[in-house]
C-alpha cells in the first residue's frame, strides 16, 4: 500500500492496515537485522555465536561447548575506529552574511554543552556507521523544572518510515514504537529463524514496565506515536488516536527527525554492512571451537588395558588404583593418551579472518595479533603514521553526511524552544537561539592531531607565534583542542596575569625603590632617581632623611 499524501493517515482504517505492515514478518526481519548489530554494538555477541553454533552441531554437544563460548567485541572495537566525525572536537560557526555572528555563535556553543549534543551526536555515528540508517530526533520532554529538549539518536529497529510518494529517499512520516525482545532460545529451522528473527534472550522478565528502571525486555508497550509535517498523534495497535485531540497538529510543521543515511540507492533503507557483524559472530564462534578443543583434548585420556579391570576408577595424584591379576594372565597396563590438535593452524585462520575485515572496511592490520608478545620492537614512525591515518577518505565522507545534518537539528531544536518560550527549563532560557540564524550555521569538524613529540608540538606552536600567523588564542586552541574560544580567551587572560605577577615579583629592588622613593609619605614617587637604586640612595630617600 502506498501512501501518496500525509492526509491519508488520518484515515483509522489506513492506520490499521500500516500497524499490519509493520508487525509483518518482513518488517519484523528487518528490524531483527537492526537490533542483531545493534546488540553485537553492545558487546552481546555470545547469544548469536550460540545460535551458530546450533546449526552444526546437537543440543548436547552444545551444552557442553557453552562453557567455551566467546563474546569478543569486535564490531564495538571497529565501529570505535570507523565512526570518528565528532572524535576530535567540531566547531560550530553562525555567520550573517559573511562576517561571524559572535553573539549567536556563543549562545550555540552554550546550548551544546546543555544539550550534550557532541556525545549524542557521536552516538548517532555509531548508530550511522553501524546500520547504514539513523534518525536523530529532536524530542521534548516534561520535567518539574519545565520543559527540556533532548536530542535522542535512534536505531532503526525503533522506528518505521512511510516514504514520500515522490521520492522514497525521504521519510513523509515516521512511527516510532518500542522492539519487543523474543525470550525464546534458539531452535534448529524454527520460523523466527527463517524470517531472519534470530533475537534472544535469557534474562527473566515478566513483560510490564515496573515503578524501577527495568530491563529493555520489560518495557511496557505505549502504543505507536505518529510524525508527519503536519499531524502528531499515538495509537493503539487497532489505529485508534490514543493521545489527546487538540494536540493532532504538529507544533512546529516539519518533522522533528533529520535522517541520517549512508548508500541508499533510491530507497529509503541503506542495504549493506553486514560483513563485520557477520565476521564478529563467526570469529567468535571460530575462538569458541578453538577453546573447547584445546580443553577436551588438552586433557590427556586415561586407558586401562588388562584382564578384570575396575569398571569404576577414580584417577588423581592422591589415587591408587589396585588391579590384581593371576598368572598366565596378560599383566594390567595403564597410560594417557594425547593429541597434538592444530591450535597455532587455528590461531592463523582468526588472525587471517580477522586481517581481511579490518582491510575491506579501511581499518589497519598492523596490529592484528592473538598473542602477548612482550618483546616486541616499538612501531616505527611511518607504521603510527599509516594507523593514525586508516579510513580518512571514509571519515570524510560521514562528515559531509552530518554537516549537512548539523543546520537542519539546530532548526528543529530552536523551532521547539520558540514555542515553549517561558515554560523551558532555565538552562535552556540562558542560551536562546534564533531559527533562521541557525539555518545558516557552518560546522567544521577539527582533524586528527599530527603524529608529533611534546616538544615538536612546542616548537611548532612557538614558530607560529614568531611568523605570526596565529593569535594567542589561537596557539592556546591548538594545544587544548577540546577548548571553547572563551576557555581559551580565559586561559590566555589568567597566564597573563600570572606573567604579569611574576616579572613584577622577579624585580624585588624596582619594587623597594619604588617604596622607598615616597618622600612625602603620602604616595609620590620622586622623578629625580632611577629605579633600583643603591642602598645608600634607599636611606637618603627614606621618610625624614628629604
Amino acid at each position: 500500500m502506498r501512501i501518496k499524501n500525509q492526509s491519508e493517515l488520518l484515515d483509522e482504517a489506513t492506520r490499521k492496515k500500516i500497524i499490519e505492515e509493520i508487525n509483518g514478518p518482513e518488517n519484523l526481519a528487518r528490524k531483527a537485522e537492526a537490533f542483531r548489530r545493534y546488540q553485537c554494538l553492545k558487546d552481546q555477541t555470545r547469544d548469536y555465536t550460540l545460535g551458530q553454533l546450533k546449526k552444526q552441531f546437537d543440543q548436547s554437544t552444545i551444552e557442553e561447548m557453552e562453557y567455551a563460548i566467546a563474546n569478543v567485541s569486535l564490531v564495538r572495537k571497529c565501529i570505535d575506529k570507523l565512526a570518528k566525525v565528532y572524535s576530535y572536537g567540531v566547531n560550530r560557526v553562525i555567520k550573517t552574511g559573511s562576517k561571524k555572528d559572535d553573539k549567536a555563535t556563543i549562545a550555540v556553543q552554550a546550548l551544546s554543552k546543555t544539550l550534550k549534543l557532541n556525545t549524542q551526536m557521536k552516538q548517532a555515528n555509531k548508530y550511522l556507521k553501524l546500520q547504514r540508517n539513523c534518525m536523530v530526533y529532536v524530542k521534548p520532554c516534561p520535567t518539574d523544572a519545565g520543559w527540556d529538549i533532548k536530542v535522542q539518536p535512534l536505531s532503526p529497529f525503533l522506528y518505521d518510515v512511510i516514504e514520500h510518494y515522490y521520492d522514497r529517499t525521504k521519510p513523509m512520516a515516521v512511527i516510532l514504537s518500542d522492539y519487543s525482545v523474543s525470550r525464546v532460545a534458539y531452535t534448529i529451522n524454527d520460523a523466527a529463524i527463517r524470517s531472519g528473527n534470530e533475537t534472544v534472550s535469557n534474562r527473566p522478565g515478566d513483560g510490564k514496565d515496573q515503578a524501577i528502571a527495568d530491563s529493555p525486555i520489560d518495557a511496557e508497550s505505549k502504543g505507536y506515536v505518529w510524525w508527519t509535517d503536519a499531524y502528531h498523534f499515538t495509537t493503539n495497535e487497532n489505529g485508534e488516536i490514543i493521545s489527546d485531540k487538540q494536540y493532532i497538529e504538529n507544533p512546529i510543521s516539519e518533522l522533528p527527525m533529520v535522517n541520517l543515511a549512508i548508500d541508499q540507492d533510491e530507497q529509503f533503507w541503506a542495504v549493506g554492512g553486514n560483513d563485520l557483524v557477520d565476521g564478529a559472530i563467526l570469529i567468535n564462534s571460530v575462538l569458541t571451537h578453538n577453546q573447547h578443543i584445546a580443553t577436551t583434548q588438552g586433557y590427556g585420556q586415561f586407558w586401562m588395558r588388562g584382564k578384570g579391570l575396575p569398571r569404576n576408577v577414580k584417577i588423581g595424584p592422591s589415587k591408587a588404583i589396585l588391579m590384581e591379576y593371576l598368572e598366565g594372565e596378560p599383566q594390567p597396563d595403564i597410560g594417557f593418551a594425547s593429541s597434538n590438535p592444530p591450535l597455532d593452524s587455528l590461531r592463523g585462520l582468526v588472525e587471517q579472518y580477522i586481517a581481511l575485515l579490518l582491510t575491506t572496511n579501511n581499518l589497519s592490520t598492523s596490529s592484528v595479533s592473538s598473542q602477548l608478545t612482550g618483546g616486541m620492537s616499538a612501531p616505527s614512525g611511518v607504521a603510527l603514521i599509516i594507523d593514525k591515518a586508516e579510513s580518512i577518505e571514509d571519515v570524510n565522507e560521514q562528515r559531509e553526511v552530518f554537516a549537512q545534518a548539523e543546520p537542519l537539528i539546530w532548526r528543529k531544536i530552536a523551532k521547539f524552544m520558540e514555542i515553549l518560550g517561558s515554560s523551558l527549563t532555565a538552562e535552556l532560557k540562558e542560551s536562546p537561539v534564533d531559527v533562521e540564524l541557525v539555518s545558516q550555521m557552518t560546522t567544521k569538524y577539527n582533524e586528527s592531531p599530527s603524529i608529533q613529540s611534546e616538544a615538536e608540538k612546542l616548537n611548532n606552536i612557538k614558530l607560529r607565534k614568531d611568523l605570526g600567523i596565529n593569535t594567542l588564542v589561537d596557539l592556546i586552541l591548538k594545544d587544548n583542542p577540546d577548548m571553547s574560544n572563551e576557555e581559551a580567551e580565559e586561559k590566555l587572560a589568567e597566564i597573563l596575569k600570572e606573567k604579569i605577577a611574576m616579572s613584577m615579583a622577579s624585580k624585588p629592588e624596582a619594587v623597594d625603590g619604588n617604596e622607598e622613593d615616597q618622600g612625602d609619605g603620602v604616595g609620590n614617587v620622586s622623578n629625580d632617581r632611577p629605579v633600583g637604586g643603591t642602598s645608600g640612595d634607599a636611606e637618603e630617600a627614606a621618610p625624614g632623611n628629604p
